[in-house]
């Protein structure tokens, strides 16, 4: 048998087989560091309307106008408040008790642009991550036959697909996962399937990640702002310091997303010159 020269071993892994996940950890880190930002940003605006919040019932406010494109409903906030605030026209003239109104609903408006702001910015974000992470996990499955590794339960497409199914999504991610650090950390590389003995390595992490995941997607801002009534201005407060919470909240699986994703990332890339040192070995003793 001739011997295999380290190009032949190069093209042979590279082209189509092994394919580096750096480029797509390093997307997925830029992702994840914009919406850290923008968590970072949702939670200074979820605290800067709680402190204004605080101040209003410090005044004795016991609501806050939901609408304040509605004279109608501004009037009754007036009404019910005890601002002399009586009419439309009074409303439109912006003076007096009427200025105050409109001033607390100005500042509840801004509070919501901000927030549909930056709810926009995240929603792409977001959709953003979700493809470059799944194109990562599905790297890195197809990675595994040109790594010396057989016996895994997921293929590459099922890697991917277990992720959008209702339910099975809650655990089986977890699965795949450590499939996939099990099979790429494993040092073994005369035996493609040693690496199914043993403990996954990061085993304990990667249950952390994905169940904060799924809890900051199930009890996140969103949640929050569906479910926890605004009926009065307690409510409102209530809700602030929720949200500023879960806005903070969000971070923790952001970064241990990163954790997880450069953990894989890197192991393959050992896995890798394991491999290549092996053929290099082979090569020389032929």
């Amino acid at each position: 048998m001739g011997a295999i020269t380290e190009q032949e071993m190069s093209t042979s892994l590279d082209q189509p087989g092994y394919r580096s996940g750096r480029t797509l950890f390093m997307a997925i880190a830029g992702i994840v560091s914009v919406m850290v930002i923008l968590a970072l940003a949702l939670a200074w605006v979820d605290s800067r309307m709680l402190n204004e919040i605080n101040d209003y019932k410090s005044a004795g406010l016991t609501i806050l106008p939901s609408n304040a494109a509605n004279p109608e409903e501004l009037l009754d906030f007036a009404a019910t408040e005890g601002f002399a605030c009586d009419s439309i026209e009074d409303l439109f003239s912006g003076t007096g008790s009427c200025a105050n109104v409109l001033d607390i609903a100005k500042t509840v408006n801004d509070y919501k642009s901000d927030q549909s702001v930056i709810w926009a910015c995240i929603f792409f974000a977001t959709i953003a991550l979700i493809v470059a992470f799944t194109m990562f996990i599905h790297q890195a499955s197809s990675n595994l036959k040109h790594l010396r590794t057989e016996g895994q339960k997921f293929t590459p497409g099922w890697a991917v697909g277990w992720f959008f199914i209702p339910l099975m999504n809650l655990y089986k991610p977890i699965g795949i996962v450590r499939e996939l650090v099990k099979a790429s950390g494993a040092t073994d590389t005369k035996n493609p399937a040693a690496w199914q003995n043993g403990n996954p390595p990061d085993g304990l992490m990667i249950s952390s990640w994905w169940t904060l995941v799924i809890f900051a997607i199930l009890f996140g801002p969103r949640g929050i702002a569906v479910f926890v009534g605004r009926d009065n201005i307690s409510d409102w407060a209530a809700a602030g310091r929720l949200l500023v919470w879960s806005d903070l909240f969000q971070v923790l699986p952001l970064v241990l997303t990163v954790i997880v994703v450069f953990r894989l990332q890197r192991a393959q890339e050992i896995r890798r010159q394991l491999v290549l040192a092996r053929q290099t070995r082979a090569g020389n003793n032929s």
